[in-house]
Formats: C-alpha cells, sequence, structure tokens
C-alpha cells in the first residue's frame, strides 16, 4: 500500500496517549493534530510509523508533505552541525 493510500484509508483520529501507548518508542506521522490549552498535542490522524526516522520518511515519500514527524518517547530531531574550517572559510562571504 502506498502512501497516499494509508492517508485516504486512515480516517481515524487517535489521542496522543492512544498514539504512544500503541507505537511505544516509535516515530510517527500526524495530520489534523489538535492542541490542548497548554501546548500538547491533544490528538491527530496516523498516518505512518517506524523505529527509525529514515524508513518513516520512505514511507510518507512526497505525497504528504503536510504530515508532522514527532517520536512517541521525546526523542528530538537532530539538527546538522556546521563548521567553517580555514580551508573553506574564503569561499564563504562575510554578512554585512
Amino acid at each position: 500500500m502506498s502512501a497516499a493510500e494509508k492517508v485516504a484509508t486512515s480516517a481515524t483520529t487517535l489521542s496522543w496517549d492512544e498514539i504512544c501507548a500503541r507505537y511505544d518508542d516509535q516515530w510517527v506521522a500526524l495530520l489534523d493534530m489538535a492542541y490542548q490549552p497548554d501546548g500538547s498535542i491533544h490528538s491527530a490522524r496516523l498516518v505512518g510509523s517506524s523505529g527509525s526516522m529514515h524508513d518513516l520518511l520512505d514511507q510518507l515519500g512526497l505525497s504528504t508533505p503536510d504530515a508532522t514527524v514527532m517520536h512517541t518517547r521525546g526523542r528530538p530531531l537532530r539538527t546538522p552541525r556546521f563548521e567553517i574550517v580555514d580551508e573553506s572559510r574564503d569561499l564563504v562571504p562575510a554578512r554585512r
């Protein structure tokens, strides 16, 4: 089943607690998220899950660009680290 077919058939909305219980320690892709007054997730429509974020992104492909990827135990997404060394410093123009 393709990711687009999964999105079309995944019409049930689950609470965040249900998602965490069913997909413990996994990456999940969510659509149509509803928030509680304190800003935490109340409920969402689950469109994919996997133990690996890379596998989940492969499942989704380009068919669901609005999906939000989260980990059910709160693992943060990694952000890239950029480091400019002496050899490449001259290649990057200075901001003024």
